[in-house]
């Protein structure tokens, strides 16, 4: 079963901001096309699937004054929307 965990979140040094994701749960079939077809980095480790995406400021899914406040809020629903679309991606490889 697909899961999807925040790892990690921040600034480059070039002021682009990121968002480190880790699916587990995926097949090697899976795995193969994710990493094939996702834009940004990915890698795989120990049999999960490592999205590394970057982000304008503007865009950057925790750099609200909100999300600062809510941080646990925003991580779980970041990983809930990562999860759909991974899971609607992987729809195509049908």
């Amino acid at each position: 079963m697909l899961s999807v965990k925040v790892e990690d979140y921040g600034e480059t040094d070039d002021e682009m901001h990121y968002v480190t994701y880790r699916a587990s749960g995926l097949n090697e079939k899976e795995l193969e096309f994710l990493t094939n077809n996702l834009e940004g980095e990915t890698v795989v480790e120990d049999g999960s699937l490592i999205i590394n995406i970057f982000y304008s400021k503007k865009f950057f899914p925790f750099g609200s004054d909100a999300a600062q406040f809510k941080l646990e809020d925003f991580i779980k629903r970041e990983e809930i929307e990562m999860t759909y679309f991974i899971s609607s991606f992987l729809e195509d490889m049908k």
